[in-house]
């Protein structure tokens, strides 16, 4: 039972350090992923803002246009009234006219009627006047009358006739300025109807805007939460990587340069401590490569761990274990005793590590705890 809980101990650290160093760089990868994001819709939202300001100006543009076309319509509607009230006084003269001319007529007629009178039955006045001089008197002053009122007559209608080209044209220019207002009026209800699309389309934005920001703001509360929680691995990380080193472990003299490189032909891919693990990363020259003992001793434990296949635990000393990580079944069990160059097994027995690679530790047992070393000064 001692040897089980001693080897899951020597295990445990090292599935930790892989499950840290997994889980920080998925939140490293998930925060550079959220921060191109924030980056992506801040510039959206820098767009917006430009469409936005755009809009605002062509809005306000058509409020000053709107405000001079109002001002061209109260301009016409005052034009207009001021014809009509014009038409109108000239609609009072010319009846004006026309009745003084119809009293004009009538005078006419009636010195027509005298005179025709006069012609038809000349001897009439000539009996009755008492000389040839007071007839042939009353004879002029009545010619004279029919022409002076007959003048006059012409006069007046004459007048009249001009009041009324003078009303008509005043009358055609009521209907241009008319015409001039309805255009006005299409062209405010244009302006209106542009104004209220434009606003609509600022309201869309602004909506949108306000959707990016709150995106946005999630983002960076997102942002912080991922940097609190990368802050914790790395010092996590940190924390597992100082186990190993807060302690002077020196190594055993007897067995510096002692221990066989445990894969023939194979070499070592990733060093102990890059990227933040505690194992030398060794590659064999193909897959299913023989994994020998890097010395003498007695296999500790044998355990199989989830993905990465078969372990194998040797005692070298009191202080000293190797461990071989990423096997196919063991050729070897619990309690044997092996020899330096002995066949442990062959590669390829993890799921998640490549066929021709093998995890490769050296740990030191030292005032209760296990200390993971670099293997290098071993070999």
């Amino acid at each position: 039972m001692k040897r089980v809980v001693l080897a899951l101990f020597l295990l445990l650290p090292l599935a930790f350090g892989q499950g840290l160093e997994a889980e920080l760089k998925r939140a490293e990868a998930l925060r550079k992923a959220r921060a191109a994001e924030a980056a992506r819709i801040a510039a959206e939202l820098k767009n917006l803002d430009a469409k936005t300001q755009e809009l605002r100006k062509k809005i306000a543009a058509l409020d000053a246009e709107l405000s001079r076309v109002a001002r061209r319509i109260a301009e016409l509607g005052a034009r207009i009234r001021a014809l009509r009230a014009e038409i109108q006084n000239l609609e009072a003269e010319e009846a004006k006219k026309a009745r003084a001319f119809e009293a004009r007529k009538r005078e006419l007629e009636r010195l027509l009627v005298l005179l025709w009178r006069q012609r038809a039955a000349g001897y009439l006045p000539a009996l009755r006047a008492t000389s040839f001089a007071e007839l042939a008197a009353k004879s002029r002053w009545l010619s004279a009358l029919g022409a002076a009122e007959l003048d006059l007559a012409r006069q007046v209608e004459a007048e009249a006739r001009a009041l009324a080209a003078l009303r008509r044209k005043k009358a055609a220019l009521e209907a241009q300025l008319e015409r001039a207002r309805a255009e006005a009026e299409r062209e405010r209800n244009r302006l209106k109807a542009r104004r209220a699309e434009l606003t609509r389309l600022l309201a869309q934005l602004e909506q949108h805007k306000k959707a990016k920001a709150l995106k946005l703001a999630e983002l960076e509360r997102a942002k912080r939460q991922l940097d609190a929680e990368i802050a914790r691995l790395q010092k996590e990380l940190e924390a597992e990587r100082a186990r190993a080193q807060r302690v002077a472990l020196g190594v055993p003299k007897a067995l510096v340069g002692r221990l066989l490189f445990p894969v023939a032909g194979g070499r070592i891919e990733k060093r102990y401590g890059q990227d933040g693990q505690d194992f030398e990363w060794i590659r064999a020259p193909r897959p299913g490569a023989p994994v020998r003992a890097a010395g003498s001793g007695q296999v500790f434990a044998v355990l199989y761990y989830g993905n990465v296949g078969w372990t194998v635990l040797i005692q070298h000393t009191s202080t000293l274990f190797t461990q071989y990580v990423n096997l196919q079944e063991p050729r070897v069990a619990t309690g044997d005793h092996v020899e330096q160059g002995e066949l442990l097994g062959y590669l390829g027995g993890g799921a998640l590590i490549p066929p021709d690679v093998l995890w490769f530790r050296v740990a030191v047992w030292k005032n209760g705890q296990f200390y993971y070393v670099n293997p290098d000064p071993y070999f």
